[in-house]
């Protein structure tokens, strides 16, 4: 291999170890739950980001952005078909699921996991999985992410549990949905999406690809069933134990990241210090060890001598 190639190779790897030492929360990779999180702990860290040594080291930026529904992950389990199927009848009527926004908060992973909005996003997926939908990504992943939005739903919002869920994303299959489906088209969809039996029937004469043939329909909306992810993401709390973020948060919480008022990072403010128990001493240990790791990488790559 030429040295040049190698020199390559070894810078690629100090953006990744740059990369990876920025994506925590709290020194964490994996999601800690909102119960896990002590509230005098949440309410230092929504805004200490302003008060401690380095601002820039809390500052992760957002943006809302288009992503194909189907290259979404859920990241939570409590969905259920039957609200699913009611809402995405309700946007083919309106003709209102691609392009739709998802009012949510999404992570920065190559396929990335949204924090709410699951029955929108599943709904869109019954629909066509390669619509596109609109929503705020952060750049962080999926772990530290929930934990972020834990700790401004408990900080910020006084929020101490999440929404009790029901259903699981494990039913969305093409045999289930035929169950639901033919219900539909007997006696409606009941609830907040209610729709008559011959308004179910019109939205799968609507549904891309059938060409105004229910049945044809209801075959394509029973294969996206199956195309849809199941597995949640890892290490994810249960869905009481997930942040709480409304749409009319969405932009709040993405301005306090942008801005870094969530203490997140070291160095900390010494509230947060306390109420994590980081000691002076393993601060001063843990900088001397990225110290060293950075030298030595710079080192290898031609950087320093």
């Amino acid at each position: 291999m030429k040295k040049f190639e190698i020199r390559k190779l070894i810078k690629e790897e100090i953006k990744n170890f740059i990369k990876e030492a920025g994506d925590t929360v709290l020194g964490k990779e994996t999601p800690i739950g909102l119960s896990k999180i002590k509230t005098d702990t949440a309410n230092d860290v929504v805004g200490g980001g302003l008060e401690d040594e380095d601002k820039s080291d809390d500052m992760v930026s957002g943006k809302k952005d288009s992503f194909a529904v189907g290259n979404l992950r859920p990241a939570q389990t409590e969905i259920i078909k039957e609200k699913a199927f009611g809402m995405a009848v309700n946007f083919i009527l309106d003709n209102n699921y691609n392009n739709a926004d998802l009012e949510a908060i999404v992570s920065n992973d190559s396929n990335p996991y949204i924090m709410d909005g699951h029955h929108r996003w599943a709904a869109t997926s019954l629909i066509d999985p390669k619509a596109k939908v609109q929503a705020t990504q952060i750049d962080l992943p999926g772990g530290p992410l929930v934990t972020a939005l834990n700790l401004f739903t408990k900080g910020k919002l006084g929020i101490s549990q999440g929404n009790k869920g029901k259903g699981n994303v494990a039913e969305f299959t093409g045999k289930n949905l035929s169950v639901v489906i033919d219900n539909a088209l007997k006696n409606g969809t009941p609830g907040e999406y209610g729709k008559s039996a011959e308004e179910v029937k019109t939205a799968l004469e609507k549904m891309p690809g059938a060409g105004g043939n229910a049945d044809t329909g209801k075959a394509i909306m029973m294969k996206n069933a199956d195309k849809l992810p199941k597995q949640k993401m890892p290490g994810a709390p249960a869905r009481v134990e997930m942040p709480v973020i409304d749409e009319k948060k969405v932009a709040i919480v993405k301005s306090m990241l942008e801005k870094g008022a969530l203490d997140i990072a070291p160095p900390y403010s010494d509230e947060v210090k306390a109420a994590i128990g980081v000691s002076k001493e393993k601060e001063v240990e843990k900088e001397k060890e990225e110290v060293a790791e950075s030298k030595r990488w710079q080192k290898l790559a031609g950087i320093t001598k």
